[in-house]
C-alpha cells in the first residue's frame, strides 16, 4: 500500500507546478483585459470558452472529464472576474456574475400598461398576468377558500408553522390532493414552499452543481432562467413541438446530449397546461419519456422537475394526475420533484403557498433530498404561511365539494373563452402553438424582428399581451368573455399589417 505521505508530497509538487502555470495564465489574462478595454470588446465570450473545452477535453481520461470541465469553468470565471475588476466593469459590492441591470418583469409591466390604458379606453384587452378573473374583470376569489381561512384562529395565522418542512397535516393533505387517483406507489417526501415558485427554486438550487446545465422548454416561463442564473447554472432548451404537435423527441435528443456532456440530466417539464402554450403531454407520452430516461439513467442520474402549477385547471381535472403513475416506473437512478402551487389552485396568488413533492424509488434518495430541501428552506424563507396551510386543510376536510363546485364554474368560464378564441383563430388563420387546456394560448412568431413589431403594434391597438422568445402569450384566464369575441380576428389583422 502506498504511503499517504508520499502521495501528499506528489500532490504538493503538482500544486507547485499549477501555481506557476496559474500565474502565467493570469499574466496573459491581464494583457487580454487591456486589449479588450482598448477595443471595446466584451469580457464574456461563451463560444470561445466552449472551443477551449472542446479542444482540451479529449486530452483528459474519460472518467476525469466532468471534473476537468468544472475545473476549466472555474478558470473562466476567475479570468472574467479579474478582467472585469481591472476594467471597472463590475460592482464590487455584489457577488460576481450577478446581473445588476434594472429588472423589468414582462407580465407585470404589461399589466400596468394595460390598467393605464383601461382608464382612457374601457375596451382595452388585458391579456397579461395569469390570474383567473371573472367576466366583470375582477379576480375570482372562492368563498369556500376564504370561509375556511376565516375559520382559522388569528393566533394560528400569527404563529410559525409546525416545522420548516411545513405542517404535517398540510403535507399529507397536499400528497392526497396530488395522489387523488391513488396511483403513486413509491417513496415520497413533501416540503411546504412559498408558492410553486419556491418549490421549483428548491429543486433548481439543490439538484445541480455550479456551472452545470438545466434543461428547460424552448418557450417557457422566464423565471426558470432567472433561477438558474442566481445559482451560476447554464441553461439549454428543448423543443416540445414537432410538426405543430406535442412531441418528446426534442426532449429526448437534448437529454442524451446533456448526459454525454455532463453525465447528469436535470430537466424542467411544465405539464399539464403548459405556460405559455396550453399544451399537455398526456399519459402516453409521459410513459414513453420515463422509459427513455430510465435507459439514459444507466449512464448517470436523471432528475425531472415537474411544474404542475395549472394542473387543477385542466379540462379533465379529475384525471389530470393520471400520468403520475408513470413515476412508479422510474429507475433507482432517477427521481422527480413535483412542484405544486396551492396559491394557483385556490386562486390565492398573494398567499404564496406551495409544495415540493419528492418521488424516488430509493427511500434513501428521497430522504437525502428532503433533508437538503429543509436546510435550503431554513436559509431562504424559514417558514411558510401557517394560516393558509391550515386554510387548505380545512377547505379540503370541511368543504371540498363547495370548492370543487366553485372551481368547476371558473373552469367552465375558462373553457368557453378558450373555445371562442381557438375557433376564431382557426377561422382567421392566426398561428397558434397547439393548445389543449390551461390559462394561456400563444401566437407563434418565430422571426424575432416580426415578433417585436407585432407586440408593439398590439400595444398600440390596446391589446396587451406578454412577449416570449418565440411567441405572444394571451392570458385567456383574465380576459372577459365578451372581449374574447373577435379578439383572434383583430390580432390576425394587426399581424397582417406588420408583416
Amino acid at each position: 500500500m502506498t504511503d499517504i505521505n508520499k502521495l501528499r508530497n506528489q500532490i504538493d509538487e503538482i500544486d507547485s507546478q499549477l501555481a506557476e502555470l496559474f500565474q502565467k495564465r493570469m499574466e496573459t489574462v491581464e494583457k487580454v483585459a487591456e486589449y479588450k478595454k482598448l477595443n471595446g470588446i466584451s469580457t464574456n465570450d461563451p463560444s470561445r470558452e466552449q472551443k477551449i473545452i472542446d479542444k482540451h477535453l479529449p486530452e483528459v481520461e474519460e472518467k476525469w472529464q466532468p471534473y476537468y470541465r468544472d475545473f476549466q469553468e472555474e478558470l473562466f470565471v476567475l479570468s472574467k472576474k479579474y478582467q472585469d475588476t481591472k476594467n471597472l466593469n463590475d460592482d464590487p459590492f455584489i457577488r460576481y456574475g450577478m446581473d445588476f441591470s434594472e429588472y423589468r418583469d414582462a407580465a407585470f409591466n404589461a399589466s400596468q400598461n394595460a390598467r393605464k390604458a383601461m382608464v382612457r379606453n374601457p375596451e382595452t384587452v388585458n391579456g397579461t398576468v395569469g390570474s383567473l378573473c371573472g367576466d366583470d374583470g375582477t379576480i375570482i376569489a372562492f368563498d369556500s377558500v376564504y370561509d375556511a381561512y376565516d375559520r382559522v384562529p388569528n393566533k394560528r395565522k400569527a404563529s410559525y408553522a409546525g416545522g420548516i418542512q411545513g405542517n404535517p397535516d398540510f403535507n399529507e393533505t397536499v400528497f392526497n390532493w396530488l395522489n387523488r387517483l391513488d396511483n403513486i406507489r413509491i417513496p415520497h417526501r413533501n416540503v411546504a414552499t412559498p408558492g410553486g415558485t419556491g418549490a421549483i427554486s428548491l429543486a433548481v438550487t439543490n439538484l445541480l452543481d455550479k456551472h452545470e446545465t438545466l434543461l428547460i422548454p424552448s418557450i417557457a416561463w422566464g423565471s426558470y432562467r432567472i433561477m438558474a442564473g442566481q445559482h451560476d447554472l447554464k441553461v439549454d432548451t428543448y423543443e416540445i413541438f414537432e410538426n405543430n404537435e406535442v412531441s418528446i423527441n426534442g426532449m429526448k435528443k437534448k437529454c442524451a446530449e446533456m448526459m454525454e456532456c455532463q453525465h447528469k440530466v436535470v430537466i424542467i417539464i411544465n405539464d399539464p397546461c403548459q405556460n405559455p402554450t396550453g399544451a399537455t403531454m398526456g399519459k402516453k407520452l409521459w410513459a414513453e419519456l420515463i422509459e427513455y430516461l430510465n435507459e439514459l439513467s444507466k449512464q448517470g442520474p436523471v432528475a425531472v422537475i415537474n411544474d404542475i402549477a395549472y394542473f387543477d385547471y385542466a379540462i379533465d381535472w379529475q384525471n389530470s394526475t393520471a400520468y403520475m403513475e408513470c413515476f412508479n416506473e422510474m429507475s433507482d437512478n432517477m427521481l422527480a420533484v413535483v412542484c405544486f402551487s396551492c396559491s394557483k389552485t385556490l386562486t390565492a396568488y398573494g398567499m404564496r403557498v406551495g409544495n415540493a413533492m419528492i418521488l424516488a424509488r430509493r427511500e434513501e434518495a428521497a430522504e437525502h433530498l428532503y433533508n437538503t430541501f429543509i436546510r435550503t428552506a431554513r436559509a431562504s424563507w424559514s417558514n411558510v404561511n401557517n394560516g393558509f396551510m391550515d386554510c387548505f386543510v380545512k377547505m379540503v376536510n370541511e368543504n371540498k365539494e363547495g370548492f370543487l363546485k366553485e372551481k368547476q364554474e371558473a373552469l367552465d368560464l375558462l373553457k368557453n373563452r378558450s373555445r371562442i378564441f381557438l375557433q376564431e383563430a382557426e377561422e382567421c388563420g392566426l398561428p397558434l402553438y397547439p393548445y389543449k387546456e390551461g390559462f394561456f394560448a400563444t401566437v407563434r412568431i418565430d422571426d424575432e424582428d416580426l415578433l417585436n413589431r407585432y407586440h408593439k403594434a398590439l400595444d398600440s391597438h390596446d391589446i396587451y399581451t406578454v412577449k416570449f422568445a418565440r411567441g405572444i402569450r394571451v392570458a385567456l384566464c383574465g380576459i372577459p368573455t365578451n372581449k374574447c369575441i373577435g379578439l383572434a380576428g383583430r390580432m390576425k389583422d394587426i399581424l397582417n399589417e406588420v408583416m
